[in-house]
């Protein structure tokens, strides 16, 4: 592992941008566009919906009708900031890496190079977590609630971003019923988001829960059973592991919608280990609509003497305590993921209510 200038920012930077990412299965989805970086702290998305107007009759020797102009509105937004850290100390030193060999012959100034690439790594990794939960936050509510940290620990709620989203589903009968009329719903979720999109979705993302009671609904059962299936293509299931995450449950043909099991997990800010997907919840939407916009950040420059700003998407950034005697690392990262400015490319059905 080749060592690095860890207190200049800039190479931090190139060193970050030639790790591979591993691929995100909600965020590459659902949110795939990576806009370039703004120069600002703040973002702003103007909107307009053409209406299906019908052209209007006319008279003879009429002139012909006005049709009034749609109107556009402006969203302002403001992208939150990360900023994981990691902090190296001399104990830290002092002892030999995991996987290090109890005969090397590494320095410690060696060591803490090795540890701060790793810290690099498992760093931007968490901020992908982030990223993904807010993601999930979407697409299951429609709003995004940012919490900042101060120094002493207080949780402080930020803001709550809020996209206007209203295309929540509760069922009639809750999806545990066998008798639960589950394909009725998910059809008339489609044709909702055909409705108001102009666009047919593709894909339904089913929390850890749901593939059971598909599996068990005796709609489903009668769909598949049909002795001769070029009588009735309308459903295939064919459940496989895409990753240890993602399962392929099967294809609702009559709908073109591709089913999928979404069962990854994170740990919270509470310290408990929960699925970014609710068990019970169903995501059907229009896939590679949202977008992923970065700011810029500016930080104190290494002499102290002024600011810096730096116009990527992920900022390293080290400094030292002389004091005590204690080197950190910090990713700042500023991001908004932002569905389509609509709103109406996704549903989210909450099948037990």
């Amino acid at each position: 592992m080749a060592l690095i200038e860890y207190n200049d920012p800039v190479l931090l930077i190139q060193a970050i941008e030639r790790t591979k990412t591993p691929a995100k299965f909600l965020v590459d989805t659902f949110f795939p566009t990576s806009m370039p970086v703004l120069n600002s702290d703040r973002i702003m998305v103007e909107m307009r919906s053409g209406q299906r107007r019908l052209a209007p009759y006319a008279i003879p020797g009429t002139k012909g009708v006005n049709i009034e102009r749609d109107a556009s509105s402006f969203k302002f937004y403001r992208p939150p900031m990360v900023a994981p850290r990691r902090v190296i100390d001399p104990e830290d030193l002092r002892h030999r890496e995991f996987g290090e060999t109890i005969y090397s012959q590494m320095t410690e100034a060696q060591r803490a190079a090795h540890i701060m690439n790793r810290d690099l790594s498992y760093l931007k990794d968490t901020i992908q977590n982030r990223k993904k939960q807010m993601a999930a936050e979407i697409l299951t509510t429609g709003k995004c609630e940012i919490k900042g940290y101060a120094d002493d620990g207080q949780t402080v709620l930020a803001e709550t971003i809020d996209f206007g989203w209203t295309q929540k589903v509760i069922p009639a009968t809750t999806w545990d019923n066998p008798s639960a009329t589950i394909y009725d719903d998910i059809m008339s979720t489609s044709k909702m988001i055909q409705r108001n999109a102009n666009e047919i979705p593709k894909v339904m993302l089913c929390g850890e829960n749901v593939e059971r009671y598909l599996m068990k609904n005796t709609e489903f059962k009668d769909y598949i059973m049909v002795p001769n299936r070029d009588n009735l293509a309308m459903l295939s299931i064919a459940p496989r592991f895409e990753s240890p995450q993602i399962r392929r449950i099967g294809l609702l043909s009559s709908l073109n919608l591709e089913i999928y099991s979404y069962t990854e997990t994170y740990t919270n800010d509470s310290g408990n280990v929960v699925p970014f997907i609710g068990p019970n919840d169903v995501i059907i939407a229009i896939p590679g609509q949202g977008r992923q916009i970065h700011g810029s950040v500016t930080l104190v420059n290494d002499s102290g003497s002024g600011y810096d700003t730096y116009a990527a998407e992920y900022v390293p950034y080290y400094d030292g305590d002389r004091r005590a005697q204690q080197v950190a690392l910090t990713v700042y990262s500023r991001f908004l993921l932002a569905p389509s400015p609509w709103a109406d490319e996704w549903a989210c059905i909450k099948t037990m209510g």
